[in-house]
């Protein structure tokens, strides 16, 4: 037998002509209508629609489910939305979800309402032969609010397949079309005009190799000047801690276009903007230093033995003290004159004609020829900065090549639009396993130097203040043996990344032919 058919009914269709229609052949039997509202979630850069899933709430339960499927994949009761993923029960839903969401908050897109009512349709003996289910999308509970959709559920009644085929047969013939798999989610979403995807802080950009260099830079630049306003607004909501880290990253990038795509713009201009954008990075350093802490609450507490993981919460007692001023000097700082003055001048100076002269002599050269240049340049200095280090790994070396892969992984993501892409995502997979390396030793070091000063300031009359240091100081040590581990594994973590097969691609991709060097 057929599933069940799902049919659009023709424009201007009324559930009621309907049912007189078929009153005149059918005894009919109608069930009560049935009315469920259903909220849509995801985060503010939609890792769940990244990810084709749908996470939504229809009465106490939560669902998880494929888009473009109806089969729900997950469910769980709750009381109340989860905001974090901690906030979710454990189970098999929150497994799924924690590598996705992250840190980031859910945020409720849109919230629909279903309204339904099904019609029994009987034979000459009164058996149900077949079930008719009316279906309307509304935006509203509002009675009168038009449908966002609007459908006839025919389904099956076993042992009755022939009063089935005969309606179904019917409705085609009037016209009805069977519905497509089409997701409601898209239609919930145009109601409050949000596009799926619409915002990702990943510069995916698509640069013509032909197009000259500086007007190439610019398009990167307003790329990131976008991040920057749309997560300015709403670092002050305090949703999460992600809307200050994109915001503080979309800085870094244009630090770091201004000082690696060299020679596109007028030195003075690039050095007044590298000037302005070092200082709107500063603003927020202590607020990001608090939040990354406080983010790994459960983590610290979880590398202390049981007996001592009470002793540490004096400490993220004055944490979140100290991080709620810090938000208000940042929010304080992003409402300043300068500030605007200096987001005010960038955004004209895009905006702007070009402006060539003795310090633009790559303005006008074609972008791929500068970012093969670039990029290679800056490989050679990573793999030369890398031996050096296998010779005599000192801290402050691994800081230093920590900040040059960060310069090299942003030049081969401006212009990774440029090159093959499974070739160049090889070469920067590679990169971001360095780099992970070497941001978790940095990491390690930075936090067991702030928890040693941190313990000078904790408030000296708390009666647990001799346990909370005896807890910071377990801590530290864990953290030191952990930051050497990290240590250890560098040497071959660097090898993989120069090895020859790297060196190699890294040649093919970005070294210039001869007839292009001369």
């Amino acid at each position: 037998m057929r599933n069940n058919l799902k049919f659009n009914l023709t424009e201007g269709y009324k559930e009621q002509q309907l049912i007189s229609e078929l009153a005149d052949q059918f005894a009919i039997k109608k069930e009560p209508a049935i009315s469920e509202s259903f909220a849509i979630y995801d985060t503010f850069d939609w890792r769940l629609f990244n990810k084709s899933l749908v996470l939504y709430r229809s009465g106490n339960k939560l669902f998880l489910r494929k888009l473009a499927k109806s089969e729900i994949m997950h469910t769980i009761e709750i009381t109340s939305i989860p905001v974090f993923i901690w906030d979710f029960p454990d189970g098999k839903l929150k497994q799924h979800l924690v590598p996705i969401i992250k840190m980031r908050a859910l945020l409720k897109l849109v919230e629909v309402h279903c309204r339904s009512t099904t019609y029994r349709i009987l034979n000459q003996d009164e058996k149900t032969v077949t079930r008719l289910a009316y279906e309307e999308i509304l935006p509203s509970r509002e009675k009168d609010a038009p449908a966002l959709a609007a459908h006839l559920w025919v389904k099956p009644v076993k042992g009755y397949p022939q009063y089935f085929r005969n309606l179904a047969e019917r409705f085609e013939e009037a016209g009805f079309t069977i519905s497509k798999k089409e997701d409601i989610y898209f239609k919930a979403l145009e109601v409050v005009d949000k596009k799926p995807g619409s915002y990702s802080a990943k510069l995916n950009l698509q640069l013509d190799p032909d197009v000259r260099s500086d007007d190439a830079t610019k398009v990167i630049l307003h790329f990131l000047l976008q991040v920057m306003r749309i997560n300015e607004v709403n670092i002050e909501k305090d949703l999460d801690t992600e809307f200050l880290h994109d915001f503080r990253v979309a800085i870094r990038r244009t630090r770091s276009a201004l000082g690696q795509i060299k020679n596109v713009f007028p030195m003075g201009t690039t050095n007044r903007f590298k000037k302005d954008f070092a200082f709107v990075g500063k603003l927020s350093n202590q607020l990001r230093d608090l939040d990354v802490y406080l983010l790994k609450e459960d983590t610290y507490k979880a590398m202390l033995p049981p007996v001592l993981r009470n002793d540490i919460d004096p400490l993220f007692e004055y944490l979140r003290q100290k991080r709620s001023k810090a938000l208000q000097n940042v929010l304080n700082s992003l409402r300043s004159k300068k500030y605007a003055k200096i987001l005010h001048d960038w955004e004209a100076f895009l905006s702007e004609p070009r402006e060539d002269s003795a310090t633009t002599a790559n303005s006008k050269l074609p972008v791929i020829y500068l970012a093969r240049k670039r990029i290679y340049v800056k490989y050679r200095g990573v793999v030369k900065a890398g031996n050096l280090i296998l010779e005599n790994t000192e801290d402050e070396m691994l800081h230093v090549l920590r900040i040059q892969c960060k310069k090299l992984r942003y030049l081969m993501e401006f212009f990774s639009s440029l090159f093959p892409r499974k070739k160049i995502n090889v070469l920067i997979e590679q990169l971001k396993k360095l780099q992970d390396n070497l941001g978790d030793f940095n990491d390690l070091r930075v936090q067991e130097e702030y928890l040693l000063n941190i313990t000078k300031k904790l408030p000296a009359t708390h009666q647990q203040l001799k346990k909370t240091l005896v807890a910071i100081g377990s801590l530290i040590g864990t953290l030191d043996r952990e930051r050497q581990t990290v240590k250890d594994a560098f040497a071959k973590t660097f090898t993989d990344f120069a090895s020859p097969a790297n060196k190699k691609l890294f040649r093919e991709l970005f070294t210039l032919s001869r007839t292009s060097r001369n």
